[in-house]
């Protein structure tokens, strides 16, 4: 017969199988990946300062999550620009998904800059977004797998200009860790309640 304690191991259970896809257990990259992901970004030929900022990232792993921070700014005409992007995202936001990555923000620009200082160039975007990493590991795992692909071609040939740069949190409310587990407890506690 399917008890309370059941119910509870059941949920525990699930929530486990999800930390392990969400969080991971592979911790901070280790010198020697770090060396094969960089000999895989240098055999893609890329810039100097990329190489350089790439190298930098992975080296500084602290084994946390991560979010990339974006600004875009489709070129016209932007029906065009967004089917391309949206083509990009579909191939990459699938790899991300198998490594627990995926969008956590994604709004339209409603203006232009309210506050600007010393950046004028960097004005009349069109979008934001902000992308949750599981690790520094999926991230160069993904990047080798895009830069210079098709449909990375697709996303460079939609935008007019594009800022991402990388971050870690000092506050984040609303983490799928908790809403998962939130979730869980609530339906398991509805369950015991009604047929238990």
């Amino acid at each position: 017969m399917f008890t309370t304690t059941c119910l509870w191991v059941a949920a525990v259970s699930l929530y486990g199988l999800f930390w392990l896809w969400y969080v991971g257990i592979k911790g901070k990259l280790s010198p020697v990946e770090v060396e094969q992901y960089m000999q895989g970004f240098e055999a893609l030929k890329l810039s100097e300062s990329k190489l350089s900022n790439l190298r930098h990232f992975l080296e500084n792993d602290d084994g946390r999550e991560w979010f990339m921070i974006n600004l875009l700014q489709l070129k016209s005409p932007k029906s065009e620009s967004a089917a391309l992007l949206q083509n990009y995202s579909k191939i990459f936001m699938a790899g991300m998904f198998k490594r627990a990555g995926h969008p956590f923000f994604m709004a339209r620009a409603k203006a232009k800059n309210m506050e600007n200082l010393h950046c004028d160039q960097a004005d009349n975007w069109t979008m934001g977004a902000i992308v949750r990493y599981r690790s520094r590991r999926d991230c160069a795992e993904v990047f080798l797998q895009t830069f210079g692909s098709e449909h990375h071609a697709d996303k460079l040939a939609a935008l007019e200009k594009t800022l991402a740069f990388p971050a870690t949190t000092t506050l984040l409310l609303g983490s799928p860790r908790v809403l998962v587990a939130l979730g869980l407890a609530l339906i398991s506690a509805s369950i015991q309640i009604l047929f238990l």
